[in-house]
């Protein structure tokens, strides 16, 4: 179904509701998928039906497209692709991108020329400068979008009239600023909706977190009570019997390992103590952090010694944030340790940071095992972990102590090359 374009049509009202039905046409099935779908745009599945999402969308773009004279096509195509780009990652880009060419070329008509000109222009652009996208704010990823949408939606029409060497009427002149405009506006629509979407998944997360913190910190002096000191009595028993010289080796063995076992209890206790603790804002100082990682890799030097693992650090200048040091030296040795714990042998932990006017930014890579996406989608949560006797509290500290610093926490991982865990801080400056 096309609306034809004729010179000699007076009453232009017909186009004006047609351009309105495009818009509706494009924007419900992502409408519907916002609705059903109740997660990030993440894993390969909702990747796919992302992708199906905007294949819809381009077939009842061009369904409602309005025909130019020679088969050229005015439509809201570059609105789907983009967002599969965007949200769906390259490999669904480049198949919602073989799917229009595929459709366009069933079409037909002298019109698809400078749209496959355009478009390969388009996604050699996007392919280079997406990965910034998700960097900006929310006004920016709008800002940002309309312009690349807005350009080459005006450059379509542009490049068509002069391959095809047409006159340029008032009537085409119109009609192609008003299809500029409803690109601009449709992309506005969605991405506000998606990134709606995904700030409210974010805050849900967040508030169920937050909810299983206080269960936590709830036990945690219900824990202390009741078995750290059984636990410190049963470790002093056990180094007494450990000091008989009536013991066989293998007896020595079992003590010891008894002995290590208390600890371990201990030391997963001490987490829920630490869960349960909220740092007060005026037992926060002025912080070097440089000298507070390098505190936390010399507590650490016999351990990755013992690994064989290499810690690299180079940044030597004072940065300052504000926070509480023994807090933020367990937020680092947790990491640091993590990281050493998870490389097996000639390991390597990266150690970057970066600064800026307001924010200071650092980056602890290891080149270990790597972590699947269900993994670092669970990042940070309790009781989970991929260490085989791990608990998940360690990384629940850290995310606690980042955040009562007002700071960030996340991780990005590849499968067998290793993980970053990327920290934010405000930066403070000393006066």
């Amino acid at each position: 179904m096309y609306v034809i374009v004729d010179e000699g049509v007076q009453n232009m009202d017909f186009h004006w509701d047609n351009i309105l039905l495009q818009v509706l046409m494009v924007l419900f099935p992502f409408v519907i998928y916002l609705v059903l779908v109740k997660e990030k745009i993440s894993d390969i599945k909702h990747r796919l039906l992302f992708g199906l999402t905007c294949a819809i969308a381009i077939t009842l773009s061009l369904s409602f497209a309005i025909q130019i004279n020679n088969g050229r096509l005015l439509d809201l195509r570059l609105v789907p692709w983009y967002l599969a780009f965007i949200y769906g990652g390259n490999i669904t880009g480049i198949g919602i991108t073989l799917y229009y060419i595929l459709i366009r070329i069933i079409l037909s008509g002298t019109g698809m020329y400078p749209n496959f000109i355009i478009l390969l222009l388009a996604s050699i652009l996007l392919l280079k400068w997406k990965g910034k996208f998700f960097t900006y704010s929310l006004k920016g990823k709008l800002v940002c979008s309309i312009v690349f949408v807005g350009i080459f939606s005006a450059l379509i029409p542009t490049v068509g009239t002069i391959i095809l060497s047409e006159a340029l009427t008032l009537k085409k002149l119109i009609i192609y600023m008003a299809y500029v405009l409803e690109n601009a506006i449709l992309i506005w629509i969605i991405i506000y909706l998606i990134e709606l979407h995904i700030e409210k998944i974010y805050l849900f997360n967040e508030i169920q977190q937050a909810e299983k913190f206080n269960v936590i910190g709830q036990l945690a002096a219900s824990v202390a009570h009741e078995i750290r000191n059984p636990m410190t009595s049963i470790r002093g028993f056990m180094q007494i019997l450990q000091s008989s010289n009536r013991l066989s080796l293998s007896e020595r063995e079992y003590i010891k390992i008894c002995i290590e076992e208390v600890d371990r209890a201990n030391a997963i206790i001490a987490d829920y103590l630490a869960l349960g603790k909220n740092q007060s804002p005026e037992k926060n100082s002025l912080l070097d952090v440089t000298m507070e990682i390098k505190n936390a890799i010399r507590s650490l030097s016999s351990f990755a010694t013992l690994n064989n693992v290499k810690i690299d650090f180079q940044h030597k200048l004072p940065v300052h944030i504000k926070g509480n040091s023994n807090r933020v030296q367990q937020l680092f040795i947790n990491i640091i340790k993590n990281g050493i714990e998870a490389t097996s042998g000639n390991g390597q932990i990266t150690i970057q940071l970066n600064v800026t006017q307001k924010h200071v930014q650092i980056s602890i890579a290891d080149n270990g095992i790597g972590m699947s996406q269900e993994s670092i989608d669970r990042f940070g949560l309790p009781f989970y972990s991929t260490k085989e006797k791990g608990t998940g509290l360690g990384l629940m500290v850290c995310r606690q102590i980042t955040e009562e610093m007002a700071g960030k926490i996340s991780v990005s991982s590849t499968k067998g090359v290793g993980s970053v865990i990327h920290l934010t801080f405000p930066r403070i400056f000393k006066i």
